[in-house]
Formats: C-alpha cells, sequence, structure tokens
C-alpha cells in the first residue's frame, strides 16, 4: 500500500471485499476508532444531552497518539504547526511533495496505524497453546524467563471461525520453526502419542504421512 492507499483508508469511506469476496463499502478507519472512544452520550433521564462517555482508553490512547505523531511529523518537515485536524493533515501529507525518506516513513506510520486499529476494534482469536508439548525442531515446550507456551496452533480466520484443517498451522516461539498443511496433522497425532519419533524435516514428514 502507498501513503495515498492508507490515507484514503484512514479518513474516507472506502470499498473492502468481505469472507465471500464480495465488495462492499466502510467507513474511514480514523471514524471507527473515533466510534470507539465516544459511542454515546452522558445524559440524564434517558436524553441524549451531556459529554460523550469513553468506554475504550485503549481507543482513546491511540486516537491521541496518532493525533500527536501526525502533528509532529508535519512541524519536522514544514517547521510550521497545523492548524487543522488530524484528517485533513493525513490529506495534506498524501498531496505534499515528499521527500522519498519522508514518503516511506508515512508510509509505515499509516500502515503501522491501520494495522493497530484492525487488532484494536475486530480482534482475532489467539492462537491455541499446545501445553506441554515439546517442538521436534529444538526439544523446548517452554521458553523465555517467564516460560511461555514454545508450541501454538493456528486453527482460527479473521472472524474467528474454525479453518479446515488443511489450512492449519503450527509455529513454535522458541525457535521460530513451522509447520503448514499435511505437516500439522501428523505432527498432532505425534505430540499426542507418547514415545513417538518426531520428524521435522518436510520430506520426512512427506514419507510418514
Amino acid at each position: 500500500m502507498s501513503l495515498t492507499d492508507n490515507v484514503h483508508r484512514l479518513t474516507r469511506e472506502h470499498l473492502t471485499r468481505d469472507r465471500d469476496g464480495n465488495l462492499r463499502s466502510v467507513p474511514a478507519f480514523l471514524d471507527e476508532l473515533r466510534g470507539a472512544v465516544t459511542p454515546g452520550m452522558n445524559g440524564n433521564g434517558g436524553g441524549a444531552s451531556g459529554p460523550p462517555i469513553p468506554i475504550d482508553p485503549s481507543a482513546v490512547d491511540l486516537l491521541t497518539e496518532i493525533r500527536t505523531e501526525a502533528r509532529r511529523d508535519y512541524h519536522e518537515i514544514t517547521g510550521a504547526s497545523w492548524p487543522g485536524n488530524v484528517d485533513s493533515l493525513l490529506i495534506h501529507f498524501a498531496a505534499m511533495n515528499l521527500t522519498p525518506e519522508w514518503d516511506n516513513y508515512l508510509t509505515h506510520v499509516t500502515t503501522e496505524w491501520l494495522d493497530r486499529i484492525t487488532a484494536m476494534l475486530w480482534p482475532v482469536k489467539p492462537r491455541r497453546k499446545l501445553v506441554g508439548k515439546t517442538c521436534p525442531a529444538c526439544g523446548q515446550a517452554v521458553y523465555g524467563d517467564e516460560r511461555k507456551t514454545a508450541l501454538s496452533l493456528g486453527c482460527w480466520d479473521e472472524d474467528g471461525n474454525m479453518r479446515p484443517i488443511g489450512t492449519w498451522d503450527i509455529e513454535c516461539n522458541a525457535c521460530d520453526a513451522s509447520w503448514a498443511g499435511k505437516q500439522v496433522a501428523y505432527l498432532l497425532r505425534a505430540l499426542d502419542t507418547p514415545g513417538t519419533k518426531i520428524v521435522s524435516d518436510v520430506a520426512e514428514v512427506a514419507e510418514v504421512m
């Protein structure tokens, strides 16, 4: 994605494909984030008057961070302060004749904002921890000072539904080894069978299967 593409998604209603491959129009990412910050009004007697009620402190923090970072970057580029809101500032960034360094930097920053808003508002189910299972590549079941579980199974899609088993994957956070496809079915069976010699090479797994 380019800086222009990122800014468009952050500040404008845009098209995206749903899980069935159909195009649909969705609100700007910053509008979605503001919706998490102020979803309702604090009124008396059931009325709609009063100040907004922030319900997601992390959304408040992220929105503040985006505003602060964008204004700071604009000041570093131009030496001036931006008089308008963050949406108009981002649109201005996309129209500026930036140096390649600033264009690359702002593209990276806006991509990170999109990713963080997505993770915050539409979180994906966490990977399933394979507690007590030893990685066949490094021999570790836990890692780090906090002794976190090394192996994890990826089996959920972005909507939180179970994926077909042929698309599952296993990763080891201790050594970065990974398995996918038919290797996963073999490895899960082997991990659940005491005394089984587990092979980790892809070619060996193919032979076993």
